[in-house]
Order: C-alpha cells, then structure tokens, then sequence
C-alpha cells in the first residue's frame, strides 16, 4: 500500500525533474559528455569497484548511478518519481552506458528486485523523506550480498539547528511529527514554487539512523562527520577552495558544526 505522504513527494518531484536535470548544479551534461557526478568522499569511500554490482536507493534521474557505472560498477537505480525514471533511462543512452532503473518507492521495493548487490549506495538530500528509517534499514539489508557494503552520505541531522530556515517550524532535533510544506518553493530555482504540491520531511536523529542500520543486522564500519556542505545553501555561500562540489559558510571558514554525515556499514 503506498504511503500517502510518500505519494505526496513522488507529485512533487515529478513536476520538479525538468527544473533540474540541466540546471547549473547538476553536471548532467558532463556525465553525458564522459564525466562524472561524484564527489572526491564517496569515491574514496568505496575505492575501486569495476566488476561489482550496486544499488543506487533514492538516485532521482541517476547521474551518480551512471558515474558509478564509467567507474566499472554493474548498476541499478531506484527512484520513487517515474518522471525521473523516464529521464534517467534518457541519459543512460545519451551516455552510452549501461544501466537499470526501476520505479518504485524505496520502503516498497522488497519483491521488485530479485538479487542482491555487493554494494548499496545513498547519497545527498534522501533521508529525509524516509518516513520510516526501521522498514528503509531492512531494505538496504536485504538487498546487500554478505559481506557487502552500504555506504550513505547526506546533511548532517543535527544542521537544522544552525542553519537559517525560512519555513515556520521551530528547530527540532528530535521532532517526530513530518514537516509539511504546501507549494513548496524549488531548491535550484528558487523563485519557482511548485503549486497546487505538498512537501512532506521527516527529521532523523543520527542515533536513528544508526540503530536502524543495527537493528537490520549491519556492522556500523565508520560515521564521519564534515563541516562543509554538498551544494549552496543560500546565495552568499561560498566554493570550498580544493574541496570541488563542496561549499563553506557566507564566512568563507568551515562551520563549527557538522554539515554532513556519513555511515558506512557492512552486511
């Protein structure tokens, strides 16, 4: 049964794929060209994978599968919007490269793949829209070969304390109820709002995040921490000098609290 609130993103980001896949801040046209969307942390984090098979959960239109994929990985993406699915399958083709995708809400995905891959893989701006982080750890599990690994990097949780926030929700760190946003504005066009949708958030502790991953079955490797961001916050955010894709404060210093997380696990 699809979570309503699930259903309300997956509107949401159907309407918002066309926005994004050539704006500046993705690299589309550079993976489509031979290039690559990865950042230097996940690609040290994983190290070589030519010959394995990974899973990319939440991969939106799939330019970081397809970067794993000119890496050497045998991939397959998931995505919850069908659009993004659609546009995905597009650049895989353009790229001249190899990939599957299938559409489908993460929480739901048990039954939809019928193997299981050496590594599986989240990146940036995924989390939260995990409503429930217990059913998303045992997706991840089954889904890991043993002995695979599944590594993630996002925003830090605890970043919503710090950051200016123009919504009318009070910082909570450990807030249970979902954040909803009607109308929401877009993250790369920031003057478009995407009318008549609903976002739906949810915030995840780490120790959530953790336990979950525990609970699965996983042995939690490493967490890392880091004090510089994956895109630019807010306009007067400025590129970190040596660290490329990554941004720092208006200040131009690295942030006195974590900005991102990383957790890499094995089965």
């Amino acid at each position: 049964m699809p979570h309503p609130d699930h259903e309300k993103n997956r509107a949401t980001w159907n309407k918002q794929v066309d926005l994004h896949v050539y704006h500046k801040e993705y690299k589309t046209k550079e993976v489509i060209a031979g290039g690559s969307s990865l950042k230097q942390i996940e690609l040290d984090a994983l190290g070589d994978v030519r010959g394995k098979s990974l899973l990319h959960l939440m991969c939106q239109f799939g330019l970081d599968t397809l970067s794993w994929a000119r890496q050497g990985a045998r991939v397959t993406g998931v995505d919850i919007s069908e659009r993004s699915v659609e546009v995905a399958r597009e650049i895989t083709q353009q790229a001249g490269l190899q990939a599957e995708f299938v559409r489908s809400d993460v929480l739901d995905l048990i039954g939809r793949i019928d193997k299981q891959f050496d590594i599986v893989y989240q990146s940036y701006g995924t989390h939260i829209w995990l409503s429930d982080l217990f059913q998303w750890a045992k997706v991840v599990a089954q889904y890991l070969k043993p002995g695979g690994t599944f590594y993630m990097i996002d925003e830090h949780p605890v970043n919503i304390l710090f950051l200016p926030r123009e919504e009318d929700y009070p910082p909570d760190y450990f807030a249970t109820e979902p954040e909803r946003t009607l109308n929401p504005n877009d993250y790369c066009e920031q003057d478009v709002h995407i009318e008549g949708e609903e976002h739906v958030e949810w915030q995840h502790p780490v120790s959530k995040i953790v336990n979950a991953l525990i609970e699965a079955g996983l042995t939690i490797e490493r967490l890392d921490e880091y004090n510089y961001y994956y895109y630019k916050y807010g306009p007067d955010w400025i590129p970190y000098a040596g660290h490329d894709g990554f941004w720092l404060p208006p200040d131009g210093k690295p942030a006195t609290y974590p900005l991102m997380l990383a957790v890499k696990a094995r089965k």
